[in-house]
């Protein structure tokens, strides 16, 4: 019976995971843009694995989410300058495979590393962490973009086997990825004797990306508005937030991101500690 449905809901199928695997390719690059950062500057795991796998898939979700988000615009310039096809995928393949090494390289010389001075490179990462950190939990909001795939779809089965396994490992690598990133940071503050900072650190955070997700979900600006669009930037943003609506959305969204945390958290701790004790 199965078998029989099949060519019935392949071409829905394709059709939404054509359409769905730029965004979510791109969105995941954002989020694990600042657990890549986190890595170099608060703490770095001891599993290798882990952070060449995030390294591997930060680059792999680049390559696909450029190419494919948004119609590709981001690639028009490329195809003005190199016509062929296989031009710009070869350009893609070589910067991929170059950036992957590059912070593989990187990530073993800072384990080898014990410099840890706090820089003027060292918080001009911090910025950046800060900026693209929202993008992380934002994925949460992309539950809007499966029921619409649910919709398009009239097999349960491919809903089932197909979809929603997707949007499990996609918004779960999202928020993950924020856990991750926070986590670094209380092992960070910990090693500089600074502990007692950490809920303060946590709830500012969980705050301030209750009102990026808030700007990037409903006023549709981007981490990187505040470099190529400061003045735009500064000049609509205070009007935007200003009033019931802006607050009951950052409040009630504040909410979730720190009782979410909370519970992974304490999970993830006792998962460690329990590895620790083996």
């Amino acid at each position: 019976m199965l078998l029989s449905q099949i060519p019935g809901w392949t071409d829905s199928l394709t059709q939404v995971i054509t359409q769905d695997i730029g965004r979510i390719a791109w969105n995941s690059f954002l989020a694990l843009v600042p657990l890549t950062l986190s890595f170099f500057l608060f703490y770095k795991p001891r599993s290798r694995l882990f952070c060449q796998s995030t390294y591997i898939l930060l680059v792999v979700s680049f390559i696909v989410g450029i190419k494919k988000y948004d119609n590709g615009n981001l690639l028009e310039a490329l195809k003005r300058i190199v016509t062929s096809l296989w031009g710009v995928r070869a350009i893609f393949i070589a910067i991929s495979i170059g950036l992957i090494v590059l912070l593989m390289m990187i990530d073993f010389r800072s384990r080898s590393s014990q410099d840890k001075r706090r820089s003027l490179f060292w918080w001009m990462g911090v910025f950046l962490f800060i900026a693209f950190l929202p993008n992380a939990p934002y994925i949460l909001t992309d539950i809007i973009h499966f029921y619409d795939a649910v919709r398009s779809i009239n097999s349960a089965w491919a809903i089932t086997l197909v979809i929603v396994p997707i949007y499990i490992v996609f918004i779960g690598t999202g928020w993950f990825a924020y856990v991750f990133s926070l986590i670094n940071i209380d092992r960070y503050l910990r090693k500089c004797q600074l502990g007692r900072y950490i809920k303060t650190a946590e709830v500012s955070l969980h705050f301030l990306c209750a009102i990026g997700i808030y700007i990037g979900r409903f006023i549709r600006f981007n981490s990187w508005s505040l470099i190529t669009q400061p003045k735009h930037f500064l000049y609509i943003l205070p009007g935007e937030l200003i009033g019931k609506f802006p607050l009951v959305v950052i409040l009630s969204t504040f909410t979730i991101i720190t009782f979410l945390y909370a519970i992974c958290k304490l999970f993830i701790e006792n998962l460690s500690n329990s590895a620790d004790r083996v």
